[in-house]
């Protein structure tokens, strides 16, 4: 087995283990929120990983551009995607987004 391929294998192992872990962490999680912030590491290092296997296997190929093309456009739309979905939990759980005065005194207090 050549040193390209066990690159090739060990960054696809840590690819699909951090999209596993991340799955897992939603699974466990009981709040829309909670469950949010397990998906990071599938959206930003699961996809890197993935792309860097495909440019170890394929440099510089139509393969690797498009890999890395789609990585950085996973990674680059990912937080917009977050931050959409964490404001609509926000108004599902509270009507609005906006916080409320009683959420507001409690902040000052901390």
């Amino acid at each position: 087995m050549s040193v390209r391929a066990v690159v090739v294998d060990v960054l696809l192992t840590l690819g699909v283990a951090s999209v596993l872990l991340s799955c897992a962490g939603v699974l466990v999680m009981r709040e829309a929120l909670d469950r949010l912030h397990f998906t990071a590491p599938a959206a930003t290092i699961g996809p890197v990983l993935l792309a860097a296997a495909v440019l170890v296997e394929e440099p510089l190929s139509s393969a690797g551009i498009k890999a890395v093309m789609v990585a950085v456009l996973i990674v680059v739309t990912t937080p917009v995607l977050s931050h959409a979905t964490a404001r609509a939990a926000r108004i599902r759980e509270h009507g609005r987004w906006r916080l409320l005065p009683d959420e507001l005194k409690d902040e000052e207090a901390l």
